[in-house]
């Protein structure tokens, strides 16, 4: 204790003799140490944070955390909303909490390397991260929610004949009321082709979450339900052009008209050559010319096989000659080879029927037109083809058409129903108006004024010129100080029952 006492006396010592400053610099300096023993603590004991799932839709994340509260694992979210973190001594029970709802996001770390892996396995995490890299690819297309990748790579073999094609399945969730065509299809079907090796787009199969195929083998009208879905858009579209003019000439609602299309799916690829007869092309040309001439007519001489050596001739004749000329031309007509590819979706026979309302509103306008008016304007709208057989049937007759509601008679006080719904709206807005000011007249504060305030004012005013005169005359104000004081001195000691003439008199 007294050694406590002794340091305790010490410092109070050495704080009386230090400056306001140096007090100042002491106190900071103090309060830092402090503040930064306590944050190292803090930091020290918070748990450390890992990532349990990113790039999470709202309602996705929002189901997360609640599997996580219902566990009882802390977590964080990132500023944008769509990472958790969670720590890392929790991270397995994260794992299994939330393994329904983020599926193989949630065990992303289980596909790291590590010096504990099967290197036997290497080929199967290298083919289960190209799967998640080709999923979250394809969930940035705007139609698309969530996809999931299956690719099916076989063990390379050195035989030719045991080797297998790499396939691939993709199942898409697609986003409510969003619309996927066939071009979205195609452009799945390619990245997933070209990011596999060995993948070819016809072996890439695309459905959707409710069963529905919507690519396979490459083609985009390769299933029946995308060949429907063509020829649905073809009739309609052909349709709604005949319906279009003929609205314009007889009036909206007087015509209706149908199209039935025969489309042929089949592709197909050929080959053709032309000859043109016309035409000559020299392909080769030989010519071959040798002429033999001599005088002489002595003994054969000179080297064997030459001129000189041949027997003379018969006649006797001292002059011998021979010429031989061979010319053989080659020629070829003109030839043209083409490839032609039929692309799938050609329109094999059109069935047209429409009926139309000739009898006009009244106005006689449409009544100078005829069924084969009618008849020639829809050819042209939808492409008529006689050399396929195309067909077409139009009626003349009334449309009966919608029936005109008529509505029912609405009573007088229902006329001026809007007026009187804002006319009561109006007299609230009064009414809260109203309420409003007399709660702020309550709230009003209460100024109190003092009885005395004049009078303290006198005296402050008295007191600030008595103190301007005792500085400029000092000794006047110690000699009326002195006889105030001599005045009131016999007043004190007076008793109290004596009355103020008593005082005087005395």
């Amino acid at each position: 204790m007294e050694s406590l006492k002794q340091f305790l006396t010490a410092g109070r010592d050495l704080w009386d003799r230090w400056t306001l400053s140096q007090r100042t610099l002491v106190v900071m300096a103090s309060l830092l140490s402090v503040l930064t023993i306590v944050g190292v603590g803090v930091w020290s004991t918070r748990p450390e944070m890992v990532m349990l799932a990113s790039r999470l839709p709202p309602d996705q994340a929002n189901d997360a955390i609640a599997q996580l509260e219902a566990a009882g694992i802390s977590y964080q979210l990132s500023y944008s909303g769509s990472t958790i973190l969670v720590p890392r001594t929790e991270m397995n029970r994260a794992r299994l909490a939330v393994r329904e709802l983020l599926g193989d996001q949630g065990a992303s770390g289980e596909l790291q390397d590590s010096i504990w892996a099967d290197p036997n396995l290497q080929h199967v995490r290298i083919q289960r991260q190209r799967e998640q890299r080709l999923a979250k690819s394809i969930s940035r297309f705007t139609s698309v929610r969530e996809a999931v990748v299956h690719i099916s790579a076989p063990q390379p073999s050195p035989f030719v004949r045991n080797q297998t094609p790499v396939t691939a399945s993709v199942i898409v969730d697609l986003a409510p009321g969003a619309m996927f065509s066939a071009q979205d299809a195609s452009a799945i079907v390619a990245l997933v082709s070209h990011g596999v090796e060995g993948l070819r787009p016809e072996g890439v199969t695309l459905m959707d979450t409710n069963g529905r195929l919507l690519s396979s083998g490459g083609d985009r009208h390769g299933d029946i339900s995308g060949q429907l879905e063509y020829v649905g858009m073809l009739e309609s579209h052909l349709a709604s052009k005949a319906e279009v003019l003929l609205s314009q000439m007889l009036g909206p609602g007087r015509a209706m008209v149908r199209v039935t299309a025969a489309v042929d799916f089949t592709q197909s690829e050929r080959q053709e050559t032309t000859y043109d007869p016309s035409t000559k092309v020299k392909i080769s040309e030989t010519v071959k010319s040798e002429t033999h001439t001599g005088t002489s007519s002595g003994p054969a001489g000179g080297p064997a096989g030459s001129s000189s050596n041949n027997t003379p001739s018969a006649s006797g004749f001292g002059g011998s000659g021979s010429k031989i000329e061979e010319n053989t031309t080659s020629y070829a007509n003109t030839e043209i080879r083409d490839t032609i590819k039929e692309a799938p979706g050609r329109i094999k026979r059109l069935t047209v029927a429409a009926i139309v309302d000739l009898a006009g509103p009244g106005d006689g306008a449409a009544a100078s037109i005829t069924t084969a008016d009618v008849e020639s304007l829809i050819k042209q709208a939808v492409g008529f083809d006689a050399q396929r057989s195309d067909e077409i049937n139009v009626v003349a007759a009334t449309l009966a058409g919608a029936a005109d509601f008529v509505a029912p008679p609405q009573p007088v006080w229902q006329q001026y129903e809007s007026l009187l719904r804002n006319a009561s709206l109006g007299l609230a807005a009064l009414l809260m108006f109203a309420l409003g000011l007399l709660l702020l007249r309550r709230l009003r504060p209460v100024v109190v004024h003092a009885a005395d305030a004049e009078p303290a004012a006198e005296s402050i005013r008295k007191l600030a010129e008595l103190s301007i005169r005792a500085r400029q005359n000092p000794e006047l104000v110690a000699k009326v100080l002195e006889n105030w004081l001599d005045d009131e001195t016999p007043a004190a000691d007076a008793r109290p029952g004596t009355t103020t003439a008593g005082r005087a008199a005395a």
